[in-house]
């Protein structure tokens, strides 16, 4: 059972299992698919124009694109940690979006979204 156990506990320190990890939750998480859909809803509810939504869609890509903090911060925290960290930032964010765009809150301005 010993075997076992330090097989398990080397998988779990696996930087490998980070990357896997991270990406099936960047798959769950799908902004960039769910955009499209939800841009209709911020347009309409925020009362964006078409040039906001566009902003605020480059603004969204423009995110995506410093993931190396994600690798970053994987080469000091377990797995867990990390995930921990981006369900946390999963939760705020699209938690607030529900709130503005259900009127629970009141919108902040483009800059900040």
């Amino acid at each position: 059972m010993g075997k076992i156990a330090e097989k398990i506990k080397a998988f779990s320190l696996n930087r490998w299992l980070v990357f896997v990890a991270a990406m099936w939750l960047q798959s769950m998480a799908g902004i960039g698919f769910l955009f499209g859909d939800i841009s209709l809803v911020i347009k309409a509810s925020l009362r964006y124009n078409q040039r906001q939504v566009a902003a605020l869609s480059v603004a969204k890509n423009l995110g995506d694109c410093v993931g190396f903090l994600a690798g970053w911060v994987s080469a000091m925290l377990p797995a867990w940690g990390l995930l921990l960290i981006a369900a946390a930032q999963n939760f705020i964010g699209y938690g607030w979006l529900w709130l503005v765009v259900t009127k629970h809150t009141p919108a902040l301005p483009l800059w900040m979204g």
